[in-house]
């Protein structure tokens, strides 16, 4: 079965969708800053608030037949139509006019409840005092007190319309010439009626309302300042529940690896190597290795290292896994194409190499030079100009000329991300080795199947360096200092063109953006 099948039909397999604790465990800490945060802005919040001082008072309310007017009505109803009636608009209009206050500000430090324990409700008020306080409460009972009367069936309107009624009754009495004693006796007993209930509802109006039975002085309970531990914990609920739900919308939008098997299964390709997190530098190398010589064909000569995406790829893990594979093989030779590489400087901390068996490029300026650990074997460095290395064919004569006489060839290519300049450079390789890490958006793996079948010919395994601080941030990179290592360009020499380009001598192609940044 050819190669594009096998991925074809790896490639079929729909991943298991990662539950939510896989999503959020690598970013654990990200959540606890946030949540850490917001418990001291809410601590913060509650200190600044000022202090409030409390009242309040019971109104005990009469049930009897002649409040209620009809054996019908609900007692338990009625306590609670009476305290809605108390924090009324009309109550708080005549509350804010006898305080000489806001109606929002009494809207804001008034309340009542009914109670479930007796027919009577409670009137609430805060303030910036007690006394305050307290004078909120007691004008709250004097305005429900007043609002029963002036709006009751003893109010001063109810008095003179019973007066105006009997006043009429009165005059037709009078002006009547004519009437039997049925009708004269009918309208006595009307006038005498009315009279009776003009008295009972002036002195009702005068002692005050019958419905109320007991109105308590306000009862100062205390001071009340802001509760520090139930803000703080609703700040800590709000804080993780925002950040884990921030965290899956983003996973979501931009899905990265959770599982080291995740870009395998995208690329079609096997997963060679897992560095887990605290693995040595070495350690690493040495895996990868032995991965590499189980994957590669014996006649692969040049390997691409290709990271999907910029920083997946450190330095360190370049230059060990060069050391390594010279110790056992010889010469390696690292043809760095990558816009911005630290290769260099990592291979600068190992001893020179003595060698005479070295080819005679190994000497020039474009190459660096330099022994493994152990001495047995020796690393060869070249810096390719990223925008020749991007033209098809454009390491052809490089690799022709220097890869016969090294035993393995380390093609550090541009990310998967820098499509297409990454393919360019990287199909010219034997072989294509995927390096991801946490931070790799599965995105940008998902187009190389379906959008480079040539590249993803090549690509023989992936490998996942779970490390933690591998990342490098390349997006305010440095510009990369000098040394006696140039650029290959396509102005270079190679082989037996002609003698070597001048220290410094660039390409006028070396100048793209993604030869090197901005000076």
């Amino acid at each position: 079965m050819s190669r594009n099948a096998q991925a074809g039909g790896e490639t079929s397999r729909a991943p298991s969708a990662p539950s939510l604790f896989r999503i959020i465990q690598p970013r654990l800490l990200i959540i606890v800053i946030v949540v850490v945060i917001f418990a001291a802005l809410a601590a913060i919040y509650s200190k600044a608030q000022s202090a409030t001082y409390a009242s309040s008072a019971r109104v005990f309310l009469s049930t009897d037949s002649g409040t209620l007017g009809a054996s019908s009505v609900d007692a338990t109803r009625f306590v609670q139509t009476q305290a809605q009636f108390a924090q009324s608009s009309a109550a708080v209009a005549v509350i804010a006019k006898d305080l000489k206050l806001s109606e929002s500000d009494v809207s804001s430090r008034l309340s009542t409840s009914p109670s479930d324990a007796g027919y009577f409700f409670v009137i609430k008020g805060k303030g910036p005092s007690q006394e305050a306080a307290n004078s909120l409460v007691k004008s709250a009972e004097t305005a429900y007190s007043t609002l029963l009367t002036n709006y009751g069936p003893n109010s001063q309107e109810s008095v003179t319309a019973l007066k105006n009624l009997r006043d009429r009754l009165v005059t037709e009495g009078q002006g009547s010439a004519a009437g039997t004693a049925n009708d004269v006796g009918v309208r006595t007993a009307q006038i005498q009626d009315l009279n009776t209930k003009i008295a009972a509802a002036e002195t009702a109006a005068v002692l005050g309302s019958s419905a109320v039975k007991l109105a308590e002085p306000p009862v100062a309970d205390g001071q009340g300042g802001p509760n520090l531990l139930r803000n703080v914990l609703v700040a800590v609920i709000v804080g993780l529940l925002g950040s884990i739900a921030a965290i899956w919308i983003m996973y979501q939008r931009r899905p990265t690896i959770l599982d080291p098997h995740n870009p395998s299964d995208t690329l079609g390709v096997p997963l060679i190597a897992a560095l887990e997190p605290g693995r040595t530098t070495a350690s690493a190398a040495e895996t990868l290795v032995s991965a590499m010589s189980a994957v590669m064909s014996p006649t692969s000569k040049v390997v691409a290292f290709t990271p999907a995406s910029r920083g997946d790829l450190a330095a360190d893990l370049v230059s060990s896994v060069a050391a390594a594979w010279s110790d056992d093989q010889g010469v390696v030779l690292i043809l760095d194409t990558s816009p911005s590489s630290e290769v260099r400087a990592s291979l600068e901390g190992l001893p020179r190499a003595t060698s005479g068996e070295l080819p005679r490029w190994a000497h020039e300026p474009t190459c660096l030079a330099r022994s493994s650990g152990t001495g047995r074997g020796h690393i060869l460095y070249n810096r390719v100009s990223p925008a020749r290395a991007a033209r098809p064919g454009g390491l052809a004569p490089i690799l022709a000329d220097r890869a016969p006489v090294v035993d393995l060839v380390i093609l550090v290519t541009s990310a998967l991300a820098e499509l297409p300049m990454t393919a360019a450079s990287a199909i010219q390789a034997d072989a294509v080795v995927v390096i991801t890490s946490t931070e790799t958006h599965l995105k940008e793996l998902e187009q190389v199947p379906r959008d480079w079948p040539a590249l993803a010919e090549r690509v023989v395994g992936v490998v996942h360096d779970g490390r933690t601080g591998i990342r490098r941030a390349t997006g305010n990179a440095a510009p990369e200092r000098r040394s006696s290592v140039d650029t290959i360009t396509s102005n270079s020499p190679v082989g037996g063109e002609g003698p070597p380009s001048k220290r410094g001598g660039m390409d006028p192609e070396a100048t793209d953006r993604y030869a090197r940044p901005a000076r």
